[in-house]
């Protein structure tokens, strides 16, 4: 069964409910982070240093990996780039009904832990657990 969007949970059971919530989670996170990794890299390599946010903090920095040399910590950042990317590849997925988004979240989930820890980035600390345990839950659901 799918509703006017396409989307394979049309009904509200509890199972339909987690995917969804562990779709919106992928994609929001993915790309709120991805799209600020750029912009911060693309700072650095205007102005040789990390942007500070709103917020009162650097952009990617507090965490170990400030400490690395440019070219590693370029590297690192890119990669949460890419691993975002696939976050909100895997939110789409997830969000259409489709196993394999199950499998690229779980496939995501440790590499995304930890970046998150090396830039310390306390929202995909405490976001990647949770739509963990969505997938989890909603698993049933997923063709």
């Amino acid at each position: 069964m799918t509703d006017a969007t396409g989307s394979r949970f049309a009904d509200s059971s509890l199972d339909g409910r987690a995917i969804r919530s562990a779709g919106v989670l992928h994609v929001a996170l993915g790309g709120g982070f991805g799209i600020g990794a750029v912009w911060a890299l693309a700072h650095l390599a205007r102005h040789g240093e990390l942007p500070m946010t709103p917020w009162g903090f650097r952009a990617l920095g507090g965490g170990p990996f400030e400490q690395l040399s440019p070219g590693p910590f370029t590297a690192l950042a890119w990669s949460l780039v890419v691993v975002s990317a696939l976050d909100i590849l895997a939110g789409i997925w997830l969000l259409q009904g489709r196993r394999r988004g199950l499998r690229l979240g779980l496939a995501t989930a440790a590499p995304t832990f930890g970046i998150s820890v090396g830039f310390a980035l306390p929202f995909l600390l405490v976001g990647v657990p949770i739509r963990l345990a969505l997938m989890v839950a909603g698993r049933r659901r997923l063709r």
